[in-house]
């Protein structure tokens, strides 16, 4: 059976070894999605949570979000981090929590988790710069943009190490690669992946096009080149790391998202001096 039939098998086939997400992940991604949601409401929800509760406390004290003054309620803290923050990093804890038992992996997971951050990090930086009405929606695609590596990595790591050396010979990316051995590349697996856990479409069309955003409906473009960009950008900043041998971007993205390419050194420099929070970001939702 061909690589990608299997994936695909996996994937559509209800009792699969996928992960599915904790039901209190589950929960508190169900009650903040909704438009109608108080931040009272999401507060009581995570706070039936200790470990997610002590877990948003000790972020929206980070140096990551910089407060001024303690903040010591869920409710404040929900306010200092955000829904959609809130959102990515439930999810980004539920996946990645089904996966700390796993050994010898082809991909270094906590790299590409410090990756993600970073990737979401500086996409909505550039969201506010260009786009600020999808600055609050660019943070969950663009952390969870390279979750199809994850699956390649943990249930197809032999045939991975091929798509990591065959990318390292040619130096081309691995999207590349991947759909050279596998016929499928990360982006369209973390696509089918964010459908069975019946993901919204602006997460997961921002995510399956963010190696191709031009061909993204036009609804969802401008996330799908800000996270093309701030993937190039995070890479090249060597925050984390991707398994990518080669930082590529869509041609002309500054100037199709409406960022001046010259400002492109200066966010590359910013980032580098935000490691640190990034790092802490990393430690504090994975501990």
């Amino acid at each position: 059976m061909e690589i990608k039939t299997e994936i695909l098998k996996m994937i559509q086939k209800k009792e699969s070894d996928l992960p599915t997400l904790p039901v209190v992940i589950d929960r508190i991604i169900s009650v903040a999605s909704d438009k109608k949601t108080t931040t009272e409401e999401l507060a009581e929800v995570i706070s039936y949570d200790q470990g997610m509760t002590n877990k948003l406390l000790k972020l929206a004290n980070s140096i990551y979000y910089a407060q001024k003054t303690k903040v010591d309620t869920v409710k404040r803290s929900i306010t200092v981090i955000g829904f959609d923050e809130i959102i990515g990093i439930a999810l980004g804890m539920g996946i990645l929590s089904s996966f700390t038992d796993k050994s010898g992996l082809t991909l270094d997971m906590k790299a590409l988790w410090i990756h993600g951050i970073g990737v979401a990090t500086v996409a909505k930086e550039i969201a506010k710069r260009t786009n600020p009405g999808v600055a609050n929606k660019v943070f969950i695609p663009a952390l969870l943009h390279d979750m199809g590596k994850v699956i390649f990595s943990v249930y197809f790591k032999d045939e991975y190490r091929k798509v990591r050396q065959l990318a390292m010979e040619k130096k081309r990316p691995l999207y590349f690669a991947e759909s050279a051995i596998f016929k499928l590349d990360h982006a369209t697996l973390s696509a089918l992946l964010m459908k069975r856990w019946n993901f919204p479409q602006s997460i997961i069309l921002p995510c399956r096009f963010h190696h191709s955003p031009d061909s993204t409906p036009v609804k969802f473009k401008h996330q799908a080149l800000i996270i093309n960009l701030a993937d190039y950008l995070t890479q090249k900043a060597g925050i984390g790391h991707s398994g990518n041998p080669v930082p590529v971007t869509v041609k002309n993205s500054p100037k199709k998202i409406g960022l001046d390419p010259n400002k492109l050194k200066l966010i590359i420099d910013q980032l580098r001096r935000k490691e640190n929070q990034i790092k802490e970001f990393f430690n504090i939702t994975t501990e």
